[in-house]
């Protein structure tokens, strides 16, 4: 079921300087029959010169462009990544992803925006077991796994085999978490996913840390941001490989990545 990417573009403004103006062309001609050459030695001049005005100092133009405001009021806490995923309206099916990076100035865009697929129920402040809305919310990214060899990324990654299950048995001790079993396996996998046998969707994917501390048994289960069929989720988000790739690449656990989920 179950965030770029791509690289960071910020660009950098330069400062004009003004040109002084020459002002009008003296009416005095000044003969001559050979070129002037400049001199070590400054003439003394019969008259005092104007004192020049003083040149205005510039204003400082920044180095980044100008911070924008988070589309969802999500809290932050503490992070400095987040992926915002912004639908139209609860009941839509389709959203629009974008990173964040925060600095001193505020928050900034990181890459270009994607389109994200999410619930064929659309989002919902309150999810439950066997319904497929996405959750609404503010949730940490802790955790990846997939398929496919570690792309690269600092979050802790975990490459899945047939043994590899995320357990949706709310009858379960251990609902609503990664374990490894094979052959009898200590819940109903009838109603668990196999991470391995879910195809190439789950070729890389990132958990989304819902309902996982404290866990609500019911309350919803094995959410992850993933990559795209094309079409509507069970209430993960999903987006194209390449993009999901460059997030998991640009996520840093010391930034206390964040995805915020909501609608406009």
């Amino acid at each position: 079921m179950p965030a770029v990417i791509a690289s960071l573009a910020l660009v950098a403004a330069c400062t004009s300087s003004s040109a002084t103006d020459p002002g009008p062309p003296s009416t005095t001609t000044v003969p001559s029959t050979t070129p002037s050459t400049p001199s070590r030695t400054a003439p003394q001049p019969t008259s005092r010169p104007p004192t020049p005005s003083p040149t205005p100092t510039p204003t400082p133009t920044p180095t980044h462009k100008p911070t924008a405001l988070l589309p969802l009021r999500a809290s932050t806490g503490s992070a400095t990544q987040v992926v915002t995923v912004v639908a139209p309206t609860t009941s839509s099916t389709t959203a629009t992803l974008q990173a964040w990076s925060k600095n001193a100035s505020g928050w900034h865009r990181v890459g270009s925006a994607v389109q994200a697929h999410v619930g064929s129920n659309g989002l919902t402040p309150t999810p439950s077991e066997g319904e497929s809305a996405t959750p609404i919310g503010s949730f940490t990214l802790t955790q990846a796994f997939g398929s496919a060899a570690d792309p690269g990324t600092k979050v802790p990654y975990f490459r899945t085999d047939a043994g590899d299950w995320w357990v949706s048995d709310v009858n379960s001790q251990y609902y609503n978490t990664h374990y490894r079993c094979s052959g009898s396996c200590p819940f109903d996998t009838g109603a668990g996913e196999n991470l391995r046998d879910a195809g190439f969707v789950y070729t890389y994917a990132v958990v989304i840390d819902y309902n996982r501390a404290p866990v609500v048994k019911g309350a919803g289960s094995a959410f992850f941001l993933h990559v795209t069929n094309g079409q509507a989720t069970a209430g993960c988000v999903s987006i194209p490989e390449a993009s999901l790739v460059s997030i998991m690449k640009w996520l840093d656990p010391t930034a206390h990545p964040r995805i915020l989920i909501g609608t406009t």
